[in-house]
């Protein structure tokens, strides 16, 4: 059980200050380009462990449907989205709208593998949830319908992606993530290298191209394999709980490493947060 605990919160850690690197990184790649070029590298990065690991396989041997549906919708459609939304919206209404994925992740949940949330999952979520919203939505926000069409759409594609995951989750993470990564990141770079300019002096300074080896192994590598395996021993919903999560440790990182504010308004909100997730997550006495 501890290693499911620490599982799942370094996940969530790791998850909670990918946000930060994302705005960093599209201040010298566009979004398709970014996408691409992160999971080029995760997917290499893990083709290395799974190399060091001997766990490396005949072609024949690979899942390639459930690769090819990772590939589409988790780490393309999902990623692409989420970068483009963060173009045009606020960080913090970013954070509110990717947080209906729980709720998304419930009813994929239901549909797809017949698994049943519970009324302490709803309700936890819930409250969770109204503690994103304290934190993240001020009289700042500003929105642009379209774009947060994107996250939303965003955060509905990504719970299905990990509902489907946790239907095909018999795989070894190693088997299906790294071919996932590198063909949905050769796609999309092809595509983006195409239809967006790139000044690549800008993105091999040390700031950017730190951002962007951070999400890739990290963000990326690290955390999808955590994700993968957390997923063949503890419920989807439980997974899509953990979006909620990530706005107050953003908040915290900023707060402790970029000077941010953290006031009465972010400790309330990130109160709700916790007790939501705990209320969730925990089984009656």
């Amino acid at each position: 059980m501890y290693r499911v605990v620490f599982a799942y919160t370094a996940m969530c850690l790791i998850w909670g200050t990918t946000w930060l690197g994302i705005k960093i990184g599209l201040h010298t790649l566009s979004p398709i380009p970014g996408v691409g070029l992160r999971f080029v590298i995760a997917g290499l990065f893990l083709y290395a462990v799974a190399a060091w690991r001997r766990e490396l396989r005949p072609l024949r041997e690979y899942p390639w449907r459930v690769i090819a549906v990772l590939a589409t919708l988790l780490f393309g459609v999902n990623y692409v989205l989420t970068y483009t939304a963060e173009t045009h919206l606020d960080s913090g209404l970013v954070s509110v709208l990717f947080g209906t994925l729980p709720f998304y992740t419930f009813a994929f949940g239901a549909l797809m593998i017949g698994e049943r949330s519970g009324p302490r999952a709803w309700i936890g979520a819930v409250l969770a949830f109204a503690g994103v919203a304290v934190i993240s939505l001020t009289s700042e926000v500003r929105a642009s319908i379209p774009f947060a069409l994107c996250s939303l759409l965003a955060a509905a594609v990504a719970a299905f992606s990990n509902v489907y995951a946790k239907k095909h989750s018999h795989h070894a993470p190693l088997l299906t993530l790294p071919p996932a990564m590198l063909l949905s990141g050769i796609a999309v770079s092809l595509i983006g290298f195409a239809v967006a300019p790139t000044n690549w002096g800008a993105v091999f300074t040390p700031v950017s191209l730190g951002a962007l080896l951070y999400l890739a192994i990290l963000g990326s590598g690290i955390a999808f394999f955590l994700m993968m395996w957390l997923l063949q021993r503890i419920p989807a919903y439980a997974i899509g709980l953990a979006s909620l999560i990530f706005p107050v440790i953003a908040l915290t990182v900023g707060a402790l490493f970029g000077g941010e504010h953290f006031g009465t308004r972010e400790l309330l909100g990130s109160a709700l947060v916790i007790v939501g997730l705990g209320f969730a997550l925990t089984r009656p006495v």
